[in-house]
């Protein structure tokens, strides 16, 4: 199903939580790692890409993965799966310059107010804003 993909192709996902659908563009990044990893064993078509111990990863299974990845590394603090979504608005926010209403739509937000509280930037960039110079 994945390995014909290239780059601006798009997948439609339905969250659980909300039962809202999601459309994902893949980038030349993601179609790299999918084809690095068709390559490490034999998936046939159905399979899926990610497995557990346990069968398909879970939420639960991603956060036990991040957590150790972060104990094994020293690295102080308590991240889990959530902390990668977050990490990505961010930097779409800080380092590209992506706006809060695209990013509202990214994270199936019903307000603006709810992406900016979400990303705990909304309190740094009021105190930018106070510190312009003309």
């Amino acid at each position: 199903m994945v390995r014909h993909l290239e780059a601006g192709d798009e997948l439609v996902l339905k969250e659980k939580k909300t039962g809202k659908h999601r459309r994902i563009t893949l980038n030349k990044a993601v179609i790299a790692s999918i084809q690095a990893l068709l390559k490490s064993r034999d998936y046939d078509d159905g399979d899926h890409l990610f497995l557990g111990q346990r069968g398909c990863l879970t939420v639960s299974s991603v956060n036990r993965l991040v957590k150790t990845w972060c104990a094994e590394i020293n690295l102080k603090g308590n991240y889990g799966s959530h902390s990668l979504r977050k990490t990505f608005g961010f930097h779409q926010r800080t380092t590209y310059g992506v706006g809060i209403a695209e990013l509202m739509c990214t994270f199936n937000h019903s307000s603006q107010k709810q992406t900016l509280n979400y990303l705990c930037i909304q309190d740094e960039e009021i105190r930018n804003i106070y510190m312009n110079e003309l």
